[in-house]
């Protein structure tokens, strides 16, 4: 018996340690922690519990356009990046893997939020910090030989052309306009207030605001011009950015200081007004290379009481300039999110909104504070971009030199902010990539996969149990014992290491079972040939154990090196299924041989010296013809 207490010691404690952690769904230890929400807190792969099975293909191009293929460098760096966004997310274990050269498998078992996942792993987290000039002007530039005529006051229905002919205007493109000042200053809302500026001014000319005339049917006066092919098209680009920016600004997509304007001034005897004109008050006359421009300044009023006072004000010899203005510019400070040393999610403290804190590197700091400078006591803002995409344009009231700082967005949520600080600490992706490849597995398919697959396993272990006991007799109670603790450490090294376990790994741990019970066969088989030799009881289990020793051995090795074999092939062409399968069955073959040659013998040592040993008939199997030839 002391013979043997070293190892019954060592096999005690591995019972122990089996029971603890299959007994308690999480483990937390120090900085070890194992568990999750499955049974015996085990972790399960996509085909047990559901979730998302995603395959990227990389998109890395030329300078010419080519497709090239990434190297090993950058796939290593790119499985560890998302790995740590997934991971940081808290969305599940990934199980992320390279197949060949240029794709890059992401299975998410267990994952709730798959649209989710997809937008953390998709985006590349390029965070840029820029200048936003406000109502930035820039001349349109007209040669004088390219004005072919100048109109102003009424629109006209005729204007001598290049070639000194009458040519005929069939039709207004701004006929539609009201004259109501309270209509006229709705429409042109989205600009902001004109800019007089007058050599000489005369107030009796100076529209009242507040006159009955001026509120209701105010006379307007345009300005029409006619311009050579080119001048025509330098223009026509203009309104054309014009309509862009309007667009975006009616479809939400940009903010208010990105509608474009043009600004016309109008020179004329002692005269100068400048007058901007949002994309109503402008338009190009069909057919005809005659621009028409509504003369409304920004509070809805004509520049003049009435079309007779207009011409008056500038009489016949009159000048124009157009300038453009620009609603926004974003310049590039080269201030980015490579220069934050550290991002994180919390809340506004007096708003309660969500932001995403940011802190700067020296450098950045240094970078941001000359920004910020810039910035005070003007009309420019601080253009944040994630990705390209606009998260918000704030104005700056104060110098920020220490570093810190935070964001916040119109469509932040909690979630949201979290996953902006993760993506920005994580990193950006080194290659762009695009998804080729999605499969959902329900979770409730996975549920059921999971039931089949343990009645299954329990029935096949209780059906070799009974096979054992029945047949051998003690020596097979002993085996379904060491069966028993051979499934139980089985399940705890696959919650320790962990393993995902997969629907192939199930069936690798099944047959497993048979290769454990097939290696005590072979032993009890030698031990009936000793015992009808006529040997003690003792002394066959020794001897049995000893002559099945080199067929375990070999036929336990050749089973491992074909899971190598397999492992290899299958992390080499992306078969994650096959590698699962390869690394259970190898474990399980490992176990099943401690279980066949430790715990099984030390059993049977054990047994045979009690006094049960005697009765030789209960060590064999049934049937008379295995008695020992010394037995009645």
């Amino acid at each position: 018996m002391r013979r043997y207490l070293v190892t019954i010691l060592v096999i005690t404690a591995l019972i122990v340690i089996s029971g603890l952690t299959l007994g308690f769904q999480n483990i937390k230890l120090s900085g070890f922690e194992r568990g999750s929400d499955n049974p015996l807190g085990l972790k399960l792969g996509l085909d047990l519990q559901g979730g998302s099975h995603l395959v990227y293909q990389t998109s890395l191009e030329d300078a010419l356009g080519n497709q090239i293929q990434p190297t090993e460098a950058q796939m290593d760096s790119l499985r560890r990046i998302i790995g740590r966004r997934i991971n940081e997310t808290g969305l599940g274990d990934p199980v992320i893997q390279i197949l060949g050269e240029d794709r890059l498998l992401v299975q998410l078992p267990g994952v709730s939020d798959p649209a989710r996942a997809k937008t953390i792993i998709g985006e590349t987290a390029r965070l840029e910090f820029k200048h936003r000039q406000i109502d930035v002007t820039v001349p349109v530039v007209l040669k004088p030989s390219s004005i072919k005529s100048i109109h102003i006051g009424e629109f006209p229905e005729t204007l001598t052309d290049e070639a000194g002919d009458l040519q005929e205007i069939i039709e207004n493109p701004l006929a539609d306009l009201p004259t109501s000042s309270a209509e006229l200053e709705q429409i042109i809302s989205t600009s902001t207030d004109d800019t007089l500026v007058t050599d000489t001014v005369d107030e009796a000319n100076k529209p009242e605001s507040n006159s009955p005339d001026n509120s209701n049917a105010q006379e307007i006066s345009f300005l029409v011009i006619q311009l050579d092919d080119e001048a025509a098209e330098t223009l026509d680009l203009v309104i054309q950015r014009m309509i862009e920016s309007t667009l975006a600004y009616a479809s939400g997509l940009k903010s208010q200081y990105t509608v474009n304007r043009l600004q016309v001034s109008i020179s004329g005897k002692n005269e100068v007004r400048t007058v901007e004109l949002p994309l109503q008050l402008i338009a190009r006359v069909p057919d005809t290379n005659m621009f028409a421009m509504a003369l409304i300044t920004g509070i809805g009023q004509p520049i003049a009481s009435s079309i007779d006072k207009t011409k008056e004000l500038f009489g016949p010899e009159l000048e124009f300039e157009l300038v453009e203005v620009i609603g926004a510019i974003d310049e590039d400070v080269g201030l980015t999110g490579d220069d934050l040393s550290r991002a994180y999610a919390g809340t506004q403290s007096t708003t309660g909104m969500p932001i995403v804190n940011i802190e700067f590197n020296a450098q950045g700091a240094k970078r941001f504070g000359e920004l910020t400078r810039e910035l005070l006591n003007t009309e420019d803002r601080l253009a944040i971009f994630l990705d390209e995409e606009e998260l918000i344009a704030p104005g700056v009231n104060a110098v920020i030199t220490g570093g810190s700082a935070y964001i916040e967005g119109r469509d932040f949520t909690p979630d949201r902010a979290k996953d902006i600080a993760q993506l920005l600490e994580a990193g950006r992706l080194p290659i762009p990539i695009e998804l080729v490849q999605e499969r959902d597995v329900d979770a409730i398919l996975g549920a059921d996969s999971l039931k089949k697959s343990v009645i299954a396993g329990s029935v096949g272990l209780l059906l070799v149990i009974i096979f054992m006991i029945l047949y051998y007799r003690i020596p097979g109670l002993i085996a379904a014992i060491a069966l028993i603790l051979y499934a139980s450490f089985l399940l705890t090294v696959f919650k320790l290491i962990p393993v995902t376990l997969t629907l192939s790994g199930v069936a690798a741990a099944i047959l497993s079972v048979g290769m454990a019970v097939d290696a005590n066969i072979l032993i009890f088989e030698r031990m009936k040939d000793e015992l009808r030799s006529g040997r003690t009881l003792l002394t066959s289990i020794n001897v049995g154990f000893n002559r099945a020793w080199p067929a375990i051995r070999d036929g336990n090795v050749s089973t491992l090196i074909t899971c190598a074999i397999l492992f290899w092939f299958a992390d080499t062409l992306g078969a994650s299924i096959v590698q699962g399968f390869a690394a259970t069955l190898a474990i399980g073959v490992l176990i099943s041989m401690f279980s066949a040659i430790v715990i099984s013998k030390t059993f049977l040592r054990l047994v045979a010296t009690l006094s049960i040993s005697r009765k030789t008939n209960w060590f064999v199997p049934v049937g008379k013809k295995f008695l020992p030839k010394s037995s009645d």
